[in-house]
């Protein structure tokens, strides 16, 4: 059985956003902090054990935080298996920065945004080594390294 947790479901810059005074973002920093919401994204498992993320929002360090069963085990071990991204938007790609601290995992991406992950060297962080990176086709299906 697969297990998806949803780490995430808002738009954009979240809710609130940083730079928004609209009554919902004006309640959810004061009044109503249960409107709260980081970006979108989920975690998904086919044993419980190895986690796939689908994309890393900017959010991810503190969607990990709340978020026990993608906490790490052991020192430096964590059960995040690998990272699909459905796109290469900053919102999509950004919390990859917040995975290069060494554990390793597989990245899984179609060719297209494999190239706009190698055409930005903030992107060279997450050390090859490490970070097996996998094109992916539209359309096809594929497996994973991870039970």
């Amino acid at each position: 059985m697969i297990k998806i947790v949803i780490l995430g479901s808002a738009a954009g810059g979240g809710l609130p956003q940083w730079n928004c005074g609209c009554d919902n973002c004006r309640a959810a920093r004061g009044s109503e902090p249960s409107l709260r919401a980081s970006r979108a994204s989920i975690a998904m498992s086919g044993d419980g054990e190895h986690w796939f993320l689908i994309n890393a929002s900017p959010d991810l360090r503190q969607q990990i935080i709340d978020t026990p069963v993608l906490h790490p085990r052991a020192l430096r071990h964590s059960p995040i298996a690998g990272v699909i991204l459905t796109n290469g938007e900053v919102d999509a790609v950004t919390g990859l920065l917040s995975l290069r601290e060494g554990s390793p995992f597989a990245l899984y991406a179609h060719q297209r945004v494999q190239e706009i992950l190698r055409a930005n060297s903030i992107f060279n962080a997450l050390n090859p080594e490490k970070v097996k990176r996998i094109a992916i086709e539209t359309g096809v299906a594929f497996r994973t390294d991870a039970a």
